[in-house]
């Protein structure tokens, strides 16, 4: 088995089967199942070691199509930028039916009307340069500039940019997003703001509850957006714990995975070749020969989904979501991302790891 190395885009992430998963045998836990590893952030076996030390912090599903086990799976938790597949799915059915083209010429501006500087890691930037589109580090130097918009849209998924989702959001409306959800078999989609969630937690005296409409007046309210939060204090370390646990992005380990089952089985029907492009454009590890990937993070809040494909049709999903981390167990995620993906890839690959993970479910 070739073990994959690389360090996946987040925000700033067997035999021979049906290409369905939902067959999968749960694997049941051994008997005698060993002592978990050590807890730690810095290797595959210290994340199994954190499932079994912080079950309240974990939730996960694993099917390869042959083997499956899941983990506190139905309960809803925060999902940081992994909720960004819905979007990609109602752009993708949207594409389809007509309603957007892939080739139209958004221009930039309408872009960066989204963009909450310093709330994002540098995605946004990193986006622009990566498109080729010159920018002074916060803002494109042409504002007559255009970017494809299948182009735009693969920034929400490589380097998790926070306007486009909103953007689609905006543009396509509420009832596309539930409708994208609905059909990957979510059916209580509600949906999030990126950005408003980010602009939410520098300002606690906003309405919180209503965080769309303080998206959309910082994107259209130009007097607005050069004052927001300038002299507002932003609150301590719990403050913003507690903050995105509460008012992020949220779902079920169960949601996620479903919606990855459908793109990987084909099941989604309209759109689901858009979706499949855009998700998966890193390499896949043997014995698959596609894999798509969209991961989130925010204060306290890591989490990851996977789908993966074969040429002889098999395919396996897996989903991990974390929060309640602190300040510096948050730090040590995100510096060990590597050792985290590399578990859920050897989760789909190697038959002797739900086993394992099932003695700590």
């Amino acid at each position: 088995m070739r073990r994959s190395t690389m360090l996946l885009s987040t925000l700033t992430v067997t035999a021979v089967v049906a290409t369905g998963c939902a067959s999968a045998a749960p694997a049941a836990p051994a008997a005698d199942c060993p002592t978990p590893p050590a807890a730690g952030f810095d290797t595959p076996d210290g994340w199994i070691g954190l499932a079994a030390e912080r079950p309240e912090d974990i939730a996960f599903v694993v099917d390869t199509g042959d083997s499956s086990v899941a983990a506190r799976s139905d309960r809803d938790q925060p999902l940081a930028s992994a909720v960004k597949v819905v979007h990609l799915i109602a752009y993708a059915r949207a594409v389809a039916d007509g309603t957007l083209n892939p080739d139209e010429q958004v221009p930039v501006l309408d872009w960066q009307r989204w963009y909450a500087p310093g709330t994002d890691g540098g995605a946004h930037i990193a986006a622009l340069n990566r498109l080729g589109i010159p920018n002074d580090g916060t803002s494109p130097l042409d504002p007559a500039a255009t970017v494809r918009l299948d182009d735009m849209v693969s920034a929400m998924v490589r380097e998790s940019d926070n306007g486009v989702p909103d953007y689609l959001r905006y543009r396509l409306g509420d009832d596309a997003l539930r409708a994208a959800a609905s059909a990957a078999g979510w059916t209580d989609f509600t949906p999030p703001t990126l950005v408003g969630t980010n602009l939410g937690a520098l300002d606690p005296t906003v309405d919180r509850d209503d965080l769309w409409s303080l998206a959309q007046r910082f994107a259209f309210d130009a007097d607005f957006r050069a004052g927001y939060a300038q002299n507002v204090t932003p609150p301590d370390e719990a403050a913003i714990l507690e903050y995105y646990d509460r008012y992020g992005p949220r779902g079920s380990a169960d949601d996620l995975a479903r919606v990855y089952r459908a793109v990987a089985d084909g099941s989604l029907g309209a759109g689901v070749d858009v979706v499949r492009r855009q998700l998966e454009w890193q390499s896949a590890p043997e014995p698959f020969t596609a894999m798509g990937f969209k991961g989130g993070n925010l204060p306290g809040v890591l989490t990851h989904g996977f789908e993966f494909r074969g040429d002889d049709g098999r395919t396996a999903v897996v989903v991990w979501l974390t929060h309640g981390m602190d300040a510096a167990d948050y730090g040590a995620a995100m510096e060990n991302l590597a050792a985290h993906q590399q578990l859920l890839i050897d989760a789909a690959t190697d038959p002797a790891v739900v086993p394992r993970l099932a003695c700590v479910a």
